[in-house]
């Protein structure tokens, strides 16, 4: 069974004529009535009495009064998601990873809500795995986060690439440098997030080839940026950081030579999403709050989390 055939027993329920009805439907009249066939052998019941005048049997009336209703349920349902991909009102479960949510939300979040007063955002600081759950039980609609996620349940929209930068104490050769080579990089003295948080993966990627471990008095891992960064300022060694997390102004801080590691930021949400002109309006409510150099990619490396 199949919406063409269901269309072919309205019109024929109409024009009471085979020719007449193959006309309306724009098929010749050996393929509605095959198609008409075809449904009836596999419904197991007569749907037209074929005397004259042509009329649906008992049981085609009923099956015909359903047909309309199915066409007209889906002629609803296609016109609710045509709306709904045009809307962005409504109430939306936020997602953030803490490593952006501090540093990436307030610099759009209350513009969009103050321009969009008919959506309203529940927001929700958690690690990627987490998000990724949630986005897959539709217990949250939206998520902000790194990607790629390589999960094909989950659809991405990157919006930037945010450059990651070396944060360094005063002790250390970097805080020399004007710009550090990635190849520099060690385990010595490296402060890191705790397990759990993407950009500690993407810090291992960075430096899971440069040296082994080392034993040292202190292996300190922190949950936030703001500790790792006072742990540098009082000359405790030296730690990656996205680059909305910091004042590149600061002595502390040094880009890396060419080509820059980046992190890819994107909107993600389950494949079944359908609010179409959200997404595209978060899009435009953030690229107009970063940097623009976050808006290219093409001298960057960028770094997988996972």
């Amino acid at each position: 069974m199949n919406l063409q055939q269901l269309e072919y027993i309205i019109a024929l329920d109409i024009h009471r004529n085979h020719v007449k009805a193959a006309e309306h439907c724009h098929v010749t009249q050996p393929t509605l009535s095959m198609m008409v066939k075809k449904l009836e052998d596999e419904l197991d019941v007569k749907i037209f009495d074929k005397s004259q005048p042509l009329k649906p049997t008992p049981a085609g009336e009923m099956i015909v009064s359903r047909a309309r209703q199915i066409l007209q349920d889906i002629k609803n349902l296609k016109e609710f998601i045509r709306n709904e991909k045009d809307s962005i009102e409504g109430e939306f479960r936020l997602g953030v990873i803490p490593t952006l949510a501090p540093y990436l939300l307030p610099r759009f979040l209350n513009e969009f809500l103050e321009k969009n007063p008919g959506t309203s955002f529940t927001v929700m600081e958690l690690q990627t795995q987490e998000i990724i759950r949630l986005l897959k039980t539709n217990r949250l609609d939206i998520a902000i986060l790194v990607t790629p996620l390589d999960d094909k349940e989950i659809r991405e929209l990157p919006v930037f690439y945010e450059p990651i930068l070396l944060y360094t104490s005063e002790g250390l050769k970097y805080y020399q440098q004007d710009k550090v080579n990635l190849k520099s990089l060690t385990y010595d003295n490296l402060l890191m997030l705790e397990e759990g948080h993407c950009f500690r993966g993407q810090v291992e990627n960075l430096c899971s080839a440069k040296g082994k471990k080392v034993h040292h008095q202190l292996n300190y891992q922190s949950g936030s940026f703001e500790t790792l960064k006072a742990m540098v300022d009082n000359n405790y060694g030296y730690t990656l950081i996205p680059e909305l997390s910091v004042n590149v102004k600061s002595k502390h801080v040094k880009h890396f030579t060419s080509p820059e590691p980046v992190r890819e930021v994107s909107l993600a949400v389950h494949q079944g999403f359908v609010k179409e002109m959200l997404l595209s309006k978060l899009r435009d409510a953030i690229l107009k709050s970063i940097p623009a150099h976050f808006k290219k990619n093409e001298k960057y490396i960028r770094v997988r989390w996972n």
